[in-house]
C-alpha cells in the first residue's frame, strides 16, 4: 500500500507540474523512500513516466550518487529510441546539480559515458564544450582519455576520430599521457591500420616522458594476431622482453593463441606452465585456445589432459565450451567411449551437449550395440530441454536407431 500510495503521488505531481517529491527526504539515510524509487523506475516501461521519474528525483542527493538508476533509466529509453528524453534528463542533470557536484571532472564524465551508451557521440562531445565554457573543475588526462572513449565506444576510427583528438588538446592544452596513447592505438588496431599503431608504438619509444607500458604492447599483439603477420607479433613479444616489462594474462593468452593457430599446441601448454609459475593466473580462454588448438591437429588425449588441468587447478570453473569441444572432436573422430563420459559430464553438470554430436554418439553407440547406453543418453538429454529446444531435439531424435 505504502508503495502504491508513494507512485501515485508521484505521478500526480509531475502531471501538476507541482515541485516534485516534497515530501522525499533528501537524507542519505530515507532508505523506503529510495528503495521505492528505485522499484518504480525498474518497473516503469512507459519512455515519458520513466523521464518524469528522473527528473522528480534529480534534488534527491541519495539519487544523485546512485550511479545504476541513471544508467538504467538511460537504457531503457534509448531502448525506447527516446533520445529527445534522454537529452531532457541528463541536461536537467547538469543544470539542478550543485555546484560540489559540477566541480567534479567524474561528475561531468558520467554524463558524457550515459550520452555515448546511448549513441549520442555529439551530444557526448557537446558537455565537454560546456565544462570548458564553465570552468567549474579541472579538466585532467581523464577528459581526453573520455572524448576518445567516446569515439571508439561508437566504433568511430575514421578522421573524426583523430580530428576530434587534435581538437580538445588544442582546446584543453592537456598532454596526452600512455593512457591517451593506447586508446589511440586501440583506434588504429579497430580499424586495421596495425603498421600505423606500431608507428605510434615506436615514437613513443622514442618519447622520454611517454613510454609504451604492457597494454601498448597487447593491443599490437592482438593486432599482429587477427592480421596474421607472425614475424611481426614474434618482434612485439621481443620487444616486451627488452623494455623489461612483465607480461600479463592479455600478453600470454595473445602467444598462446598465437601458437595454437600455428598448430605449436606443446609450445602453447608449455606457455601455460611458465605463465602460472610466474604467478600470472589463467583464465577460460587460456585453456580453451589450447584445448580447441589440440582438437584441431587430432591430438584429443591432451586436450582431454588440459581439460583435466583446467579443473584440477582451480584457477577458473570450467566453461560449457571446454567440454562441447572435446566431445564434439571426440564423437567425430570416433572415440565413442571419451565422447560418452564427456557427454555424462556434461548432462552432470546440468548442460546440454551439442545436438549434432549427440546426435552422432547416439547412431556410434548403437551401431557398437551399445544401445542401452545410447538410451539413457538420450533420456538424461531430453530431461534438460524446455520448449523449442525439445521440439527440434525431437526432430532429431525420430531419425535415431533406438
Amino acid at each position: 500500500m505504502a508503495m502504491a500510495a508513494y507512485l501515485s503521488r508521484m505521478f500526480r505531481l509531475s502531471t501538476t507540474q507541482q515541485t516534485p517529491l516534497r515530501n522525499f527526504s533528501s537524507s542519505s539515510t530515507s532508505h523506503p523512500s529510495f528503495h521505492a524509487l528505485k522499484s518504480a523506475i525498474k518497473s516503469e516501461q512507459d519512455p515519458l513516466k520513466i523521464a518524469k521519474l528522473f527528473e522528480s528525483s534529480i534534488s534527491i542527493p541519495t539519487f544523485r550518487r546512485y550511479k545504476p538508476l541513471f544508467t538504467l533509466s538511460v537504457h531503457k529509453l534509448t531502448r525506447s529510441k527516446r533520445f529527445d528524453l534522454i537529452d531532457r534528463i541528463l541536461s536537467k542533470s547538469i543544470t539542478d546539480s550543485p555546484a560540489p557536484q559540477l566541480a567534479s571532472e567524474g561528475f561531468w564524465l558520467r554524463i558524457v559515458m550515459l550520452y555515448s551508451q546511448a549513441g549520442m557521440v555529439d551530444n557526448a562531445l557537446k558537455v565537454f564544450d560546456e565544462m570548458l565554457q564553465r570552468k567549474t573543475c579541472t579538466l585532467t588526462e581523464k577528459s581526453l582519455c573520455g572524448v576518445l572513449s567516446v569515439m571508439l565506444d561508437n566504433k568511430i576510427y575514421d578522421d573524426k576520430f583523430h580530428q576530434t583528438y587534435e581538437t580538445f588538446v588544442k582546446k584543453t592544452g592537456i598532454s596526452p599521457g600512455v593512457k591517451s596513447f593506447n586508446l589511440i592505438l586501440k583506434a588504429h588496431v579497430k580499424a586495421g591500420r596495425v603498421d600505423q599503431a606500431q608507428e605510434l608504438v615506436t615514437e613513443m619509444e622514442s618519447k622520454d616522458d611517454v613510454k609504451p607500458d604492457i597494454s601498448s604492447y597487447n593491443i599490437l599483439l592482438g593486432g599482429y594476431l587477427d592480421t596474421g603477420k607472425k614475424s611481426a607479433f614474434d618482434m612485439v613479444v621481443k620487444r616486451i622482453s627488452e623494455n623489461s616489462l612483465e607480461p600479463n594474462l592479455i600478453t600470454y593468452n595473445h602467444r598462446i593463441l598465437r601458437y595454437c593457430k600455428n598448430k605449436e599446441c606443446a609450445r602453447a601448454r608449455k606457455l601455460l606452465d611458465e605463465m602460472i609459475s610466474k604467478g600470472v593466473e589463467p583464465d577460460s580462454s587460456s585453456y580453451n585456445a589450447i584445448i580447441f588448438g589440440f582438437c584441431k591437429v587430432g591430438d584429443l588425449e591432451s586436450a582431454r589432459k588440459v581439460l583435466e588441468k583446467m579443473v584440477s587447478d582451480g584457477y577458473v570453473k570450467a566453461t560449457s565450451f571446454s567440454y562441447y569441444t572435446l566431445m564434439k572432436h571426440m564423437v567425430e573422430e570416433g572415440e565413442l567411449d571419451g565422447g560418452l563420459k564427456v557427454c555424462k559430464d556434461i548432462i552432470e553438470k546440468k548442460w546440454v551437449p551439442p545436438f549434432e554430436a549427440t546426435k552422432l554418439l547416439v547412431n556410434g553407440l548403437v551401431k557398437d550395440s551399445k544401445g542401452d547406453e545410447a538410451k539413457e543418453i538420450v533420456g538424461n538429454f531430453k530431461n534438460r530441454l524446455r520448449g523449442s529446444a525439445l521440439e527440434s531435439w525431437g526432430k532429431i531424435e525420430a531419425s535415431l536407431p533406438i
